[in-house]
């Protein structure tokens, strides 16, 4: 891919995200703003946005790419979950930035700017591949993922898997019925689910901005551990796994949505998550908003190589 094209995207959505920085810094809206667009996005914009990338016509070839897509993505996330408990042996973490920089290794912000960047590279094809590559990714990100913030210092994870079904996930499911039966979906609920697809991306950038503003501006780049975390994130996953498919000769489709998905910055969730349930916030905003910076210029560097 072009690097100058990529870059180009994908300083779009930087400036999307400056705009929802800059909101909140001077107190446009207020601190519940965030969190009823985060409740709006996740819960309506986002599915229609995943529904209406997988409204495509059915494939016998798609649905075997699917297929192995979702493999790549299980044998991915399980990569990832080694290099994160070995990076923070290595760091000798306290067990609340445990919690933070392990669920900042596994797992990327796949929804609110991984799928915005995926469509402005691949256009609404990738999303339907992304989705399918991003059902384990669902799965266990409300599942472990939710679990390794909620520990708080104990030592063990104990899953609860009341947290997988969630409306992401299930017009995941919706748009798979949709792409296997080649469902008609009647015009008007399809134009609504267009209109309502197409706010996905500048609204995802600008709650990741208003997310970042909460931090201290003056504070966030004084700790040498978020780089770490931020380098592995940014770099060595997707990097690691851009090399491990080119052995395999892969369409462009099948390489970039995987690598794509993985080079996405830390989950904004890794802050959210840790208010809700006392863990280390601040922490979680530091590796945000330190990897959100630094994607700008490791995306395109890595796309380039796709």
């Amino acid at each position: 891919m072009d690097f100058f094209v990529t870059f180009n995207q994908i300083l779009i959505l930087f400036i999307m995200l400056v705009v929802g920085f800059v909101v909140k810094k001077l107190n446009i809206v207020d601190a519940s703003f965030s969190k009823n667009l985060s409740n709006l996005l996740f819960n309506i914009v986002l599915p229609a946005m995943i529904i209406r990338g997988m409204s495509y016509p059915f494939s016998p070839q798609v649905l075997m790419e699917g297929f192995w897509l979702i493999v790549i993505s299980v044998g991915t996330i399980i990569f990832s979950f080694i290099v994160a408990i070995i990076t923070v042996k290595l760091l000798k973490v306290d067990p609340l930035s445990r919690n933070i920089y392990q669920f900042g290794i596994m797992f990327s912000n796949f929804a609110f700017m991984g799928y915005p960047v995926v469509e402005a590279l691949f256009g609404e094809q990738g999303i339907l591949y992304a989705s399918l590559f991003s059902i384990p990714i669902y799965f266990l990100f409300n599942s472990l993922g939710i679990m390794i913030i909620k520990r708080g210092k104990a030592k063990y994870i104990n899953m609860d898997l009341k947290n997988i079904v969630n409306p992401p996930f299930m017009a995941v499911i919706i748009g798979f019925c949709i792409f296997i039966f080649s469902l008609k979906i009647p015009k008007p609920v399809a134009m609504s689910i267009n209109m309502l697809a197409s706010t996905t991306t500048p609204l995802s950038m600008i709650l990741a901005g208003l997310i970042l503003a909460n931090a201290k501006f003056s504070e966030l780049f004084n700790n040498y551990q978020v780089y770490v975390v931020t380098s592995i994130r940014l770099i060595l996953l997707p990097v690691s796994l851009l090399f491990f498919l080119k052995a395999f000769d892969l369409n462009l489709m099948m390489t970039g949505i995987p690598v794509v998905i993985t080079a996405m910055p830390i989950a904004a969730n890794a802050s959210i998550l840790a208010e809700k349930y006392d863990g280390n916030s601040y922490l979680g905003a530091q590796c945000v908003f330190i990897s959100t910076l630094l994607s700008v210029l490791t995306i395109p560097i890595i796309a380039y190589f796709l």
